[in-house]
């Protein structure tokens, strides 16, 4: 989920943040298929495990994409076809992961023993929205953005046109697979390009800073300010969500991880630009030879194989132990053997390779 071509000289901390969030992936995942509420009852262990997969995870994963996309040496063609190639490694995704399981399962059980949710057949699960369709049609838009932009002036409007504009979009013309990877709200529409592109577009504005070398600590500094302040905004406009204030609950709803209004997208944008300066400290800390670090840095190298390989395991062990079934703990080690094995499993050369294409 990184653009094609050559940067500049390698930011680890940045490698430190997207590892953590491959691990915060890992957590919520688990607790989402296989803990009895789906991480949202009673359980502390589940609701931290969830919470370490929402901001921590895909605002970083994107808004990094949008970052290194500015750096990047490869062509407006080869950022295009790569985003191309995301839309299409998505749908194979969904094959593997939801298709052919509950295929499998329907013939073992039949349809009605099955846990599905309200809508689910074999042909939304294919079509369901996750992230590599975010990345590839985020890919296609900010690389149409770079060309024919100046992003210093435009991004900043395009993201609060995008807050705003979201919530209006969400459902337009009804569940299908052509509008669903935009705004649809089914779900099996995880990361619908509205609002989840601000991110990619954040990061192309904040490149230069994010990549400043010699400037990068103070810069680091002024954007955790920047992000209290943006937390502090995005708390303030959830108030006023909340009880209706100026109509603050239609501009602003409060929905869930997927589709919330500017204050939840407030939050997660506040937290993540503080975070940077967090894993900026780890790396001139702990430096990039301590072991739990080189872990963090290399599920950042290979993020897209692992995020494929890891969400397979997942599909096929809802086969095995079906959805939403079991405790916390035991969901969590879950999550550690489906871990385990993908790690090991991407250190094999064999299966990197499966992923050159993209």
């Amino acid at each position: 989920m990184t653009p094609q071509g050559k940067v500049n000289k390698r930011s680890y901390y940045l490698d430190i943040a997207r590892g953590f969030a491959v691990f915060g992936m890992f957590t919520q995942h688990c607790m989402i298929v296989h803990e009895v509420s789906g991480g949202e009852g009673d359980s502390l262990l589940a609701n931290l495990f969830v919470l370490l997969g929402t901001a921590p995870a895909a605002p970083v994963f994107m808004l990094l994409m949008g970052a290194f996309l500015i750096k990047s040496k490869a062509s407006t063609r080869q950022n295009m076809w790569r985003g191309i190639k995301l839309l299409i490694l998505g749908i194979i995704l969904n094959l593997l992961r939801f298709t052919i399981p509950v295929l499998i399962a329907i013939s073992l059980y039949g349809r009605d023993n099955l846990n599905l949710a309200e809508g689910e057949t074999l042909l939304t699960l294919l079509f369901a929205v996750d992230i590599f369709h975010l990345a590839g049609l985020s890919l296609i838009f900010c690389t149409l953005i770079k060309k024919i932009t100046d992003q210093k002036n435009t991004i900043p409007l395009l993201i609060l046109t995008v807050l705003l504009a979201s919530p209006f979009l969400w459902g337009r013309f009804g569940s299908n697979p052509f509008f669903d990877p935009f705004w649809g709200e089914a779900n099996t529409v995880y990361f619908p390009f509205f609002p989840w592109i601000i991110y990619p577009l954040l990061g192309m504005y904040l490149s230069r800073y994010l990549l400043s070398g010699d400037r990068l600590k103070s810069s680091l500094r002024k954007m955790g300010w920047y992000g209290f302040a943006l937390s502090a905004l995005g708390v303030v406009i959830f108030l006023f969500s909340a009880v209706g204030i100026l109509a603050f609950d239609v501009l602003s709803p409060i929905g869930d991880y997927y589709r919330s209004g500017a204050s939840i997208h407030l939050l997660m944008i506040g937290f993540v630009l503080a975070w940077f300066s967090v894993c900026h400290w780890l790396e001139q800390t702990l430096s990039i030879e301590n072991r739990i670090i080189k872990v963090l840095i290399y599920w950042s190298k290979n993020v897209t194989a692992i995020y494929f390989v890891q969400w397979v395991l997942f599909g096929w062990s809802m086969l095995l132990l079906d959805t939403n079934k079991l405790n916390a703990v035991d969901a969590a080690l879950v999550g550690l053997i489906v871990l385990l094995l993908t790690h090991f499993s991407v250190k094999r050369a064999g299966v990197r390779k499966l992923f050159a294409w993209v």
